[in-house]
C-alpha cells in the first residue's frame, strides 16, 4: 500500500501541514497581542476559515472529479500562500478574516484531494490503516510547525500590545513559503487512480447521505478539540506560561507515534468501538484543562487529547467511504471532510463567546459539553441503516 505515489501524497501534506502548525500558537498571538483582540475574535477566525471551507466543498467536488484531485492539491496549496502572504499587510483585525477564509478554502481542497487518493491507494479492507499513515504527515507537520513558529515569532510577553510586539511577518512570510513547497510536491501526485469518473454530476450536494451520521459525531470531537487548539495558547500565557508550543508539538509527536503503529487498531477493535474509546479520551482531554487550570492539566489533556485524535478521524472516514464507488467518492470525502469544518465553526463561534462572557477558562467547559453529545449520539441507534461497527474485530 505504501508506494512512491502513495508517499508523495504524504509530503505534500506533511509540507502543508507544517503550514497550518506554524499558525497554531501564533495567531491567537497575533490576535490578541498584535491586534489588540480578545477571545471571541480568536473564535470569529476559526469560524471565518471553517466556515469557508464548507461552503466550497460542492466546488471542490466539481473540480476534483473534472481535473482530478492533483489539480486540488496544486490549487488549494497556492490559495494558501496567496492568504498568508496577505496577512502580512493586516493591522486590522477585520483585514485578517478574508484572508483566514482564504486559508480555509486552501486547506479543505489540499486535503480532500490527498483523502481521496490515500483512500483510492489502498485495499478495501485497509482504508482506516491508509487514513492513519495518512494523518502521520498532517501531524509530523503539526508537530514541526509550532516549533518554527514561536521560534520565528520570537518571545511576546503577556501584556505586550501592537504589531511590533512580534515577528509577525515573518511568521506569514515562512508560513507561504511552506505552503508553496506543499504546491510543488503536489505537482508530483496522480490526477486519478485509475480511469477518471464516467459521471460528473453538474450539481452536487453540500451532504452526501453516506456522510451525515459519522459527519456529525465528527463535528462535535472537533467541536471540543478546538477549545484546545485555539484557547490553550492564550490560556497558557494567563497563566504564566511563556508559550504553548510545547503542547503542541508532544500532541502532535504521540498522534503521529499512534497513528503510525497503531494504524490497524480500528479494523482489529471495530469502528465503533474505536470511536466510543476516542471520543471518551477526547472528554477526559477537555475536562482535564478545565477542571485543573493549570500546567499539569494541559499536559494531562494533551495526552488525552492525543490519544483521542489518533483514533477518531480514521475510524469514521473509513465508514463513510465504505462501499462507495469512485465516481461518488470524491462527493462523499468531500462531504464527510467539511464536517471537521462544521465543528470548527460551531466550537469556534460558541466557545468564542463563552470565553469573552465567561473567562478563557470557561470555553474548555464548554467543550465538554461537546464531547458528551458526541458520545450521546454515538449511543443513540441508527435511522438510516449505516451501522459504525460493520468491520468487527479481526
Amino acid at each position: 500500500m505504501v508506494t512512491p505515489r502513495f508517499l508523495l501524497v504524504t509530503a505534500a501534506t506533511l509540507a502543508y501541514y507544517t503550514c497550518v502548525g506554524i499558525l497554531i500558537p501564533t495567531l491567537p498571538v497575533f490576535i490578541k497581542n498584535g491586534l489588540g483582540s480578545g477571545e471571541a475574535m480568536i473564535g470569529a477566525s476559526a469560524v471565518l476559515f471553517s466556515g469557508a471551507a464548507v461552503l466550497f466543498r460542492p466546488l471542490l467536488t466539481w473540480v476534483g472529479n473534472r481535473w482530478g484531485r492533483r489539480t486540488m492539491m496544486v490549487s488549494g496549496s497556492l490559495v494558501a500562500t496567496v492568504a498568508a502572504l496577505g496577512m502580512t499587510l493586516v493591522n486590522a483585525t477585520w483585514q485578517l478574516l478574508p484572508f483566514r477564509a482564504l486559508m480555509g478554502v486552501g486547506e479543505a481542497a489540499l486535503f480532500v484531494g490527498a483523502a481521496i487518493l490515500v483512500v483510492e491507494l489502498s485495499p478495501e479492507n485497509r482504508k482506516a490503516e491508509a487514513a492513519s499513515y495518512l494523518s502521520v504527515a498532517v501531524f509530523g507537520g503539526l508537530s514541526v510547525g509550532p516549533i518554527i513558529g514561536e521560534l520565528v515569532m520570537g518571545d511576546v510577553p503577556e501584556g505586550a500590545r501592537g504589531l511590533s510586539a512580534g515577528h509577525f511577518d515573518r511568521v506569514f512570510v515562512v508560513t507561504a513559503l511552506a505552503s508553496l513547497l506543499a504546491a510543488a510536491v503536489s505537482l508530483t501526485a496522480p490526477a486519478f487512480v485509475g480511469a477518471k469518473p464516467e459521471r460528473i454530476r453538474r450539481k452536487v450536494s453540500w451532504f452526501h447521505p453516506r456522510s451525515l451520521r459519522p459527519g456529525m459525531i465528527l463535528a462535535l470531537g472537533m467541536a471540543a478539540w478546538t477549545s484546545f487548539t485555539s484557547f490553550v495558547p492564550t490560556f497558557s500565557k494567563s497563566i504564566g506560561l511563556s508559550g504553548s508550543a510545547r503542547f503542541f508539538t508532544v500532541y502532535s509527536i504521540l498522534c503521529l507515534v499512534l497513528r503510525l503503529f497503531g494504524a490497524k487498531t480500528p479494523e482489529r477493535l471495530g469502528l465503533r468501538r474505536s470511536v466510543w474509546i476516542a471520543m471518551s479520551f477526547l472528554l477526559c482531554g477537555v475536562t482535564s484543562v478545565g477542571v485543573l487550570g493549570s500546567e499539569i492539566g494541559i499536559w494531562i489533556g494533551t495526552t488525552f487529547f492525543a490519544l483521542g485524535v489518533s483514533f477518531f478521524y480514521p475510524s469514521l472516514l473509513a465508514m463513510a467511504v465504505e462501499g462507495s464507488d469512485s465516481d461518488e467518492r470524491v462527493e462523499v470525502v468531500a462531504s464527510f471532510t467539511s464536517f471537521f469544518e462544521i465543528g470548527g465553526v460551531i466550537g469556534g463561534l460558541a466557545l468564542g463567546v463563552i470565553g469573552q462572557l465567561f473567562g478563557e477558562r470557561s470555553t474548555f467547559f464548554g467543550g465538554m459539553v461537546f464531547a458528551v453529545m458526541g458520545l450521546l449520539l454515538l449511543r443513540a441507534p441508527s435511522t438510516d441503516g449505516q451501522e459504525l461497527d460493520t468491520i468487527k474485530p479481526g
